[in-house]
């Protein structure tokens, strides 16, 4: 991608209207750098829990939930060093900042690629509420080196500041789920896969998954479980 197209991009992010929009331009711009997954978030400090800073992520549920569960943010390389650097990096170079914890950050590290996420870069970022935040962006075989640090950095900046000043508006105070949303949710809470769901409500698995990220992002939830018990506690969805 040359610079013209970087700069296109940035406009088109710093001028999106909504938080579904934005993230999906998002998205495209960074595909062309060979990351398919990102998380946007602040950095938890004594008292406060990672989930609750939690502004946007397309990581693998599985991995998301299990990441959440485990509290690898104290533990994660790279969390830990988006907290010192001021500058975007490459994961492998997360390493010198936190040779002290090189046995439970390699365990991380490794999990990590077993899902998918085997290379990346971090770009850290300004969190309100948060003494730091970061955008760690992941692939299969993403473009690390140095050239593509720069329009990586520009285009994440540029989303997580837009990212921000839409999040509190776009999110209702009160549940608005579709129908369908409802529908699919009440799968989930039965313990139904995506793909399980589409065979049941005949549908594909990837519509399934958007009207699950549709109700995440409507409940503010960082996993599928979450969103479900915010549904139920709001009565949207039944026990």
């Amino acid at each position: 991608m040359n610079t013209t197209h970087v700069l296109q991009d940035a406009l088109q992010l710093a001028n999106a209207a909504t938080v579904q929009s934005l993230v999906e331009l998002y998205r495209a711009a960074v595909r062309h750098f060979g990351f398919s997954h990102f998380i946007v978030t602040g950095l938890p400090s004594q008292g406060q829990r990672f989930e609750d800073l939690i502004l946007e992520h397309f990581w693998p549920e599985d991995w998301m939930s299990h990441y959440v569960s485990c509290d690898y943010i104290r533990r994660d390389p790279v969390a830990i060093a988006s907290g010192i650097c001021k500058a975007p990096f490459a994961w492998k170079e997360a390493r010198i900042y936190t040779d002290k914890l090189s046995s439970a950050g390699d365990r991380i590290m490794m999990e990590a690629a077993d899902v998918g996420l085997k290379d990346g870069v971090c770009v850290p970022i300004p969190v309100r509420n948060a003494l730091a935040g970061c955008i760690s962006l992941s692939g299969e075989e993403p473009f690390t080196q140095k050239d593509a640090l720069e329009p990586v950095n520009v285009l994440s900046l540029t989303f997580a500041s837009r990212l921000q000043l839409l999040v509190n508006h776009s999110r209702p105070k009160i549940l608005t789920l579709s129908d369908r949303e409802r529908e699919v949710l009440t799968w989930v809470a039965e313990g139904k896969t995506a793909w399980e769901i589409s065979q049941i409500l005949g549908i594909s698995d990837s519509t399934v998954n958007k009207h699950i990220a549709g109700a995440m992002r409507k409940t503010g939830s960082v996993t599928r479980s979450q969103a479900v018990a915010k549904a139920l506690t709001a009565m949207e969805i039944a026990g």
